[in-house]
């Protein structure tokens, strides 16, 4: 199979897969959206901030700049549709096993923390392997698998506040449902959000990136990436533990990823730059403006005429290209 059969059946296996999710979702609360429709739209519609501002943030943490908008948005469906709708159906069936297995009080203490790590993580994390395998360009390091794993979590985040919005519904009798919606997402976006699906999926996502970067030899930290999103899974639905606790450790758990990998990253591209700098590819001045996104617009911005700006612009556009192959 040629490269290009490969991604065009990887983009189509992706859609299915999102499209099956979806119809999971749309199906399991088939009952809020015709009983009570304008209350399932404004469990909805409380969610498109923390996509809108959730994905612009995410995408500005990747440095020089941010990835291809289209396949941010692919991966947030991904995590939305695919991930959430899958892991319904795989949560359902976990569930039932802690019960048989262990007895309904144990199941309903401690299914959460042992079933989500399991299936939600992997599925989410697949989302990140399915834009390797549609987009290649898209992820060539653990640093750009952190960044589409965090908007893949995200999209999931954002999917699953909105089914525990329409629950809470049901929980409160009904009795006043906008109320109850708005309280649910209040309290998972603004107390534990920061330390959400996001979060653990931006770790899992960079161990494939290593796997991108070095191969085989990717795969050591790639798994331990991902048994450090578990971790942090499983401390995150873990009864008697703090919420602020649980927020605070993952957060800092994903802070610490970053500000490593944005580290190595930046010292390989100034170490690149500065190769072209001294090979006479580049001046100092053009070095200096591709790391900086202020910088490259202005040079943009000082051309004189339409097509000097468009010259400028494309010549950054293939210096950026190469800067990510080194840098990444």
């Amino acid at each position: 199979m040629t490269e290009a059969a490969s991604i065009t059946l990887a983009r189509i296996t992706a859609g299915i897969v999102c499209a099956f999710g979806a119809t999971v979702l749309a199906w399991e609360f088939l009952r809020y959206m015709t009983v009570l429709p304008g209350d399932a739209a404004v469990a909805i519609a409380v969610e498109l901030p923390l996509l809108v501002i959730g994905g612009w943030a995410a995408r500005r943490l990747r440095p020089v700049h941010p990835p291809p908008l289209i396949w941010s948005a692919a991966a947030i469906i991904w995590g939305a549709a695919a991930a959430a709708g899958c892991a319904l159906l795989a949560n359902e069936g976990l569930g039932g096993l802690w019960a048989r297995s262990a007895g309904p009080a144990f199941a309903a203490t401690w299914s959460a923390s042992l079933s989500a790590p399991l299936n939600e993580e992997l599925l989410k994390v697949c989302g990140v392997v399915m834009v390797v395998l549609a987009a290649p360009q898209v992820i060539r390091g653990p640093l750009d698998g952190m960044i589409v794993g965090a908007l893949t979590g995200l999209g999931f985040q954002a999917a699953e506040n909105v089914t525990y919005g329409l629950n809470a519904v049901a929980l409160h009798g009904a009795l006043d449902p906008a109320s109850a919606i708005l309280s649910s997402a209040g309290y998972r976006i603004e107390v534990t959000g920061l330390g959400s699906h996001w979060a653990m999926t931006a770790v899992a996502g960079a161990g494939v990136g290593y796997v991108v970067r070095r191969g085989r030899s990717g795969l050591p930290p790639a798994l331990a990436c991902l048994l450090a999103a578990m971790a942090m899974h499983a401390l995150f639905d873990a009864p008697y533990v703090p919420v602020l606790a649980k927020v605070g450790v993952n957060l800092a758990t994903v802070a610490v990823f970053y500000l490593v990998l944005r580290h190595e990253y930046m010292a390989r591209a100034h170490g690149f730059l500065a190769g072209q700098v001294a090979a006479g590819t580049l001046s100092s001045s053009q070095a200096a403006d591709l790391v900086s996104r202020f910088c490259r617009r202005r040079s943009v911005q000082q051309a004189t005429s339409g097509t000097k700006r468009a010259a400028v612009r494309a010549g950054q556009q293939q210096a950026l290209e190469e800067l990510d192959i080194a840098a990444a």
